[in-house]
């Protein structure tokens, strides 16, 4: 979806459907190591793991690792995700969050642009 949308994708990430803070910081770390990458698009799809308890532990990692200097966008889907989306959009950090993958996808180009 980040190609049809013009981008590059850099690197690619599955944290696994048993996703919390600790492991959402984990690939947060391994995926900043990498020069290229430009922004973060982190694709939940709640079918295994509810959305609300992998944003919140977006929310959680970012606040442990500190000001993360490029933008991340969530695309949030299933099980949850009104509440999901809810907790990330007044969590106060700057990540930015999507229902549709297309609409994710174009967020990280406007952000990288």
């Amino acid at each position: 979806m980040i190609k049809l949308s013009g981008g590059e994708p850099a690197n690619f990430l599955d944290v696994g459907g048993t996703a919390n803070a600790q492991t959402v910081e984990a690939g947060f770390k391994i995926i900043l190591k990498d020069p290229n990458v430009k922004a973060i698009l982190i694709n939940i799809f709640g079918g295994i793991v509810r959305c609300d308890r992998v944003a919140q532990g977006v929310i959680d990692a970012y606040k442990n690792l500190g000001n993360i200097k490029i933008p991340i966008i969530v695309r949030l889907q299933g099980t949850n995700a009104e509440e999901a989306k809810k907790l990330i959009d007044e969590s106060g950090l700057k990540v930015q969050s999507a229902i549709l993958l297309s609409e994710a996808a174009g967020l990280v180009k406007k952000a990288v642009a």
